[in-house]
This record gives structure tokens, sequence and C-alpha cells, in this order.
């Protein structure tokens, strides 16, 4: 692996695990004291700044990434649902029903993983540098990441 896969891996761990969250001025881009951004770009920011204003990219960014938490939310409870009935299910026909209904989950989060990757397409086509742009979800990932986080549950 290259040393900027690396990063960006680590970046993006660290980012799912909430650690840069509650850093001072989260989600606040302030080029009107960065004297390498162009006159006009800093009294844009300075604008913006002042009128509580985050530009459309930040914009954009923080509804992706509530999306794709209410995503994840939605197939952990669906996953959660369907260990609790398997475990309780008592016929064939019961575990069957259930199994049926966690397939309709998967589809619908990889219909909804699907469609927040061409958004985060768009996005990285408009984000104003290739260091905020977004790695499209890959659905391995993403329930390899389930699995962890209901072990982790589990063994709490």
């Amino acid at each position: 692996m290259n040393l900027g896969r690396l990063i960006e891996q680590k970046l993006k761990e660290a980012r799912e695990a909430g650690q840069f969250d509650n850093l001072p001025r989260k989600g606040r881009l302030d080029l009107s004291e960065d004297d390498g951004a162009p006159e006009d770009e800093r009294l844009a920011m300075h604008l913006l700044k002042a009128n509580d204003f985050l530009p459309a990219w930040i914009e954009e960014d923080k509804a992706l990434r509530e999306r794709l938490a209410a995503a994840r939310g939605a197939l952990y409870r669906a996953y959660a649902w369907r260990r609790l009935r398997l475990a309780r299910a008592a016929h064939a026909s019961e575990r069957s029903r259930i199994e049926r209904e966690w397939e309709r989950a998967r589809a619908k989060f990889e219909r909804e993983v699907e469609e927040i990757n061409r958004d985060i397409f768009h996005f990285n086509l408009r984000a104003p540098s290739s260091a905020v742009h977004r790695l499209p979800l890959r659905l391995r990932e993403e329930y390899d990441r389930l699995e962890r986080m209901a072990n982790d549950e589990s063994d709490a």
C-alpha cells in the first residue's frame, strides 16, 4: 500500500469514528486569514462567515454525511432486528420471513449506497480541492463495518 492510500485510509477511519467531530471551528472554512488565497476568495469567505453562511460544497458534504449516517442506522436497526428475531424464531417459515425482510433491508441499503456514491461523484466534481474529496462507498466494507459494530455490541 502506498503512503498516500494509507494516509487517506487513516483519515477516513478517523472521520467515520467521529474523531474530527469536536474540533474547534468544525465545518468553518476561514480563507479570510489565508494569505495564499486570492483576495476575491478571502473577501467572499469573509462575507459568508460574517453572515453565518457556508459554501455550498460544505453544506453538500454535510448532507452527504447525514444521508450516510441515516442509511447506516437503518441497516444496523434491521440487522439487530434480524438477529433478535432469528434467535427467537421457532419455525422454519418464521426464519424464512425474517430473512426475506433482511434481504429487503439490504436491497434498500444498496440502492441508497448507489445514490450516495452518485452524489459523492458530483460532490467531488464541485469541491474546490482534492483534499476534501470523499471516497466512494464500497458495499463489502459497509457490511464488514456492520459486522464489527454488531460484534462490538454483543461483546459489551
